[in-house]
């Protein structure tokens, strides 16, 4: 099913789907865009590249209570936190950002162990995939092509979203989101003048060209643990790494966490918090040592858990492309240089 909007109607769009259930849309801030719970339709705004925080905290959010309770009371009186979802809408995620979500489903939903938290939000949610605008110059940090992502690919969306001039262009891909298209009664039926534009910028997007170089993932698995001890290589490549961890907590793949216990006048909380390898005091044990007191350990660490480990538990490499970690680094460490350097160590 195929259908259309006028782009100055979007807030119309908007408000139906506020109507059903909790929007989080790109909204512009003062230097970028970024995805938020949407109060005002008026505010939802795809005039954007990407947007600077991944949407990941849709399902995973930088911190989630899990457990309340009374100091020195027993564990049969604490409270756990309940989740009373109602029905989300996802609007406007690039085709990286959700290829993203369907690697972190194998780390929270299908490793043996399921996270709940994470499960019920991802079956609560739909995703609005959306295009990117192959008429713009890519931006120079991208490289998702090297990870077979195409900027109008739409797997993993419920609804792909493409931009027709001054019109948005909307496809349903599964049943959620062939049903909920069915049901927004403010979107127009598509001609197939339409029909035709959409089929064809989705074969174009795969023309759209960013950074890329070849990369199987089982080699650069073997790859990066030939040099694990090639202390040079990673010592170069982490010179003038600052450990601060924009790059972890801006990025759709990395999901460490840590849990913390709160406490204030005898009442408790546990919550999760996002956490970062690249944090010096990510590994100190309790006896004081640690086994990553230097930067370089900790970027190895990082790169051999995307482009390695990662390969070797689940079988998929768990980076996406979207360039994020590059565009942000305050000293310009780009993790596509670092694979490409690593393949001719």
């Amino acid at each position: 099913m195929l259908k259309k909007t006028a782009i100055e109607n979007i807030s119309q769009l908007a408000a139906v789907l506020m109507e059903k259930g909790t929007l989080l849309a790109p909204v512009k801030e003062v230097s970028c865009h970024n995805f938020a719970e949407i109060s005002d339709p008026q505010k939802v705004d795809l005039k954007f590249y990407n947007t600077l925080m991944s949407p990941k905290s849709a399902f995973f959010p930088h911190r989630e209570d899990f457990v309340k309770y009374k100091v020195g009371k027993p564990l049969s009186e604490a409270e756990h936190t309940i989740l009373n979802l109602k029905p989300a809408f996802l609007f406007g995620v690039r085709p990286c950002d959700v290829k993203s979500f369907e690697i972190m489903d194998i780390h929270f939903n299908a490793a043996g162990i399921i996270d709940p938290y994470w499960r019920a939000r991802r079956e609560a949610t739909t995703i609005f995939g959306y295009a990117y605008d192959i008429n713009q110059p890519v931006d120079s940090a991208d490289f998702y092509n090297t990870l077979g992502i195409y900027a109008a690919d739409p797997e993993g969306s419920d609804i792909f979203m493409v931009k027709k001039d001054k019109e948005l262009l909307l496809k349903s891909i599964t049943p959620k989101g062939e049903k909920l298209l069915a049901e927004l009664s403010a979107l127009e039926k598509a001609s197939s003048g339409d029909e035709k534009y959409y089929e064809d910028y989705i074969k174009k997007g795969k023309d759209y060209k960013t950074r890329f170089t070849c990369v199987d993932s089982e080699v650069i698995a073997k790859k990066i643990e030939s040099i694990f001890d090639n202390t040079d290589f990673w010592t170069k490549m982490s010179a003038a790494c600052l450990s601060c961890g924009i790059c972890t907590f801006s990025c759709p793949n990395c999901y460490c966490f840590d849990i913390c216990d709160d406490t204030l006048f005898g009442k408790g909380t546990r919550s999760r918090v996002w956490d970062a390898c690249m944090f010096t005091d990510f590994t100190l044990e309790a006896s004081g040592h640690n086994p990553r007191t230097q930067v370089y350990q900790r970027l190895r660490q990082k790169v051999s858990h995307k482009y390695s480990y990662h390969v070797r538990k689940y079988g998929v490499i768990s980076c996406v492309g979207c360039g994020r970690c590059t565009r942000q680094c305050p000293v310009n460490i780009d993790i596509y240089s670092i694979i490409e350097a690593a393949l001719k160590a």
